[in-house]
């Protein structure tokens, strides 16, 4: 899947915008004083990441990467991975294509010699050339039952498959054998709109069995099932390190650097490993964490945008949130401008508020839908739960059958503003008579939150890797996807929405798309809080990380090849 869930961010600056634009890293104001460049407002769109080829790169060197998270699902095609899993998996695992920063493909030739689309009786048909040389590391052979492996896992029929999402995959009626074993043709059910964007990413044959699918990969990356130009020599997720050297039997280009590892760490020790020099790039969520890594020598700050949504998940199964009256009323209570202004502060950046989660602001088809069905009015929030039968009492505290409107929030981090952004929502809640109580987790427990749905309101992210929004709507918003994990949605809704995607033009899906959404958020379970920018502090010869919009998330940018120093 393209689109991922992939961390708890309440309150924190995450997302936005795509079309990149190239900006550099710094520019000199009008007093000649240095200053970073980069998005200031969702009207600008950059990247900032030192973009340069194997060309101007040296061989050698070592980079020391933090990642929040070492989860315990490394099956970056499970429903319970998130986006670590693939940050995890994006060295070792095949990649077989890459996006631009605009969102456009280009297929891997490491992996894919030829690949070619055409319509046959009204249905679109792509035909897939595997490199000769392509082999998993185990020495089986890459063929074309890869794609049907991956498809069998992916398009919903098998419900023992646990996967984020079939969107795509479902619309894909066979998959068989070309003129040889190294060549597989994906036939879909009618016309397609979005074929580029499926087979990123497949499966080793190991865990073309539902029961491998989902449990292989607990606690153990399996290097031996992996092909790409690392593989991982050391995995100790107790001490929170992966290291990966060059892989001995990749037959593409030669990775630049001799090591790449991985170090889990707190947001905060993070920030103070990146300072210490520990580690060579740090992604920073807030002010605060801008302002202790400004003026350390030989870095700089990488300033753009993020093509992710930040939303708040109400758990529709919840005793007091199962009545969809009190999640709206709830929502109605929200002041979702005052947390944005708490997540942007002191960051010089503004942003309207979204109103979807399957297209940015700027995209072609935008609507906002979320803001047609609520606006932030107190007042009618504490008439809704009035109505709905929840009484104040004489602590404040509204109470309906002798249990108190009592709602759990789990924060994910040390973050100054995700705790001030808590608090302001606690205050929020107090307002119209709920008791918020804040749980306060270390970031490592993202995963057991999110996969246990531990929580009555949780702050989340997900990002989308590449333009197709309405390619995902049904991992957005429908039943049985895994993430979506309000499950406010009926599963009555389910065949309009997956309905959207089979529609022959594009035009068709953005207005069909937008008209299913506003339904979807019409159950109460879903609200965007905020897009947002995304601010790297690097060393400054490395190449080729940072904010790149669709090229890639998290710092890490294309190729793993071209990872590297510059010269």
């Amino acid at each position: 899947m393209r689109k991922l869930f992939l961390s708890a961010v309440a309150f924190a600056a995450t997302a936005s915008l795509v079309l990149s634009g190239c900006g550099g890293d710094s520019d000199n104001d009008s007093d000649g004083k240095k200053q970073e460049k980069g998005a200031t407002s969702a009207s600008q769109v950059l990247t900032s990441y030192n973009p340069q080829p194997a060309s101007n790169l040296r061989q050698g060197g070592k980079v020391t990467l933090p990642t929040v998270e070492i989860p315990d699902q490394l099956n970056q095609m499970h429903g319970d991975a998130s986006g670590y899993t693939t940050d995890i998996s994006w060295f070792y695992m095949p990649q077989l294509s890459f996006n631009d920063p605009k969102g456009n493909v280009t297929f891997n030739k490491d992996y894919l010699t030829d690949v070619k689309q055409a319509t046959v009786d009204g249905k679109t048909q792509v035909t897939y050339t595997i490199n000769p040389k392509a082999k998993w590391n185990d020495g089986q052979d890459m063929d074309w039952t890869i794609f049907r492996d991956t498809w069998n896992a992916n398009n919903g029929k098998d419900k023992d498959y646990v996967v984020s999402s079939t969107d795509g995959y479902s619309s894909i009626a066979s998959v068989k054998k070309g003129k040889d074993a190294k060549q597989a043709v994906v036939t879909f059910s009618g016309p397609f709109v979005y074929w580029k964007a499926l087979f990123a990413h497949v499966i080793n044959p190991h865990i073309a069995k539902a029961n491998d699918f989902n449990k292989a990969y607990v606690g153990k990356p399996h290097p031996e099932w992996g092909s790409g130009p690392f593989t991982i020599t050391k995995f100790d997720a107790k001490g929170g390190t992966i290291t990966y050297k060059p892989n001995p039997k990749w037959w593409g280009d030669k990775p630049h650097l001799d090591q790449v590892t991985l170090v889990q760490r707190e947001e905060s020790a993070a920030v103070n490993a990146f300072k210490n020099g520990e580690i060579d790039a740090v992604h920073l969520q807030a002010a605060e964490q801008v302002n202790q890594v400004k003026g350390v020598p030989g870095t700089e700050l990488r300033k753009g945008t993020r093509t992710a949504s930040s939303l708040m998940i109400f758990n529709s199964t919840s005793p007091q949130l199962k009545d969809i009256a009190v999640r709206k009323a709830v929502m109605e209570g929200i002041d979702r401008s005052q947390l944005a202004k708490i997540t942007f502060q002191g960051m010089g950046y503004t942003e309207a508020l979204p109103g979807s989660l399957n297209l940015f602001t700027f995209q072609k088809g935008y609507q906002d839908n979320f803001g047609k069905l609520v606006k932030f009015d107190a007042e009618k929030a504490k008439k809704g739960l009035d109505a709905a039968g929840w009484k104040v009492g004489s602590d404040g505290v509204r109470a309906k059958g002798g249990k108190k409107l009592e709602l759990t929030y789990p924060t994910i981090g040390d973050r100054a503003t995700i705790k001030a952004g808590a608090t302001a929502l606690a205050q929020m809640m107090k307002n119209i008579g709920v008791k918020l109580n804040i749980d306060a987790r270390p970031s490592a427990d993202f995963n057991k939150v999110f996969t246990q749905r531990a929580f009555d309101i949780f702050g989340m992210s997900f990002v989308s890797s590449d333009p197709n929004g309405m390619l995902y709507i049904c991992q957005i918003y429908c039943s049985d996807s895994q993430l979506n994990v309000s499950r406010s949605v009926p599963k009555s809704m389910d065949k309009e929405i997956k309905a959207v995607t089979e529609l022959p033009t594009l035009d068709e899906q953005l207005k069909a798309g937008n008209e299913v959404e506003q339904k979807a958020m019409a159950t109460y379970g879903v609200m965007p809080t905020n897009n947002g920018s995304a601010i790297y502090a690097t060393k400054k010869k490395l190449a080729n990380y940072g904010s790149a919009q669709f090229y890639g998330d998290y710092g890490v940018i294309g190729p793993p090849t071209l990872l590297g120093w510059e010269k």
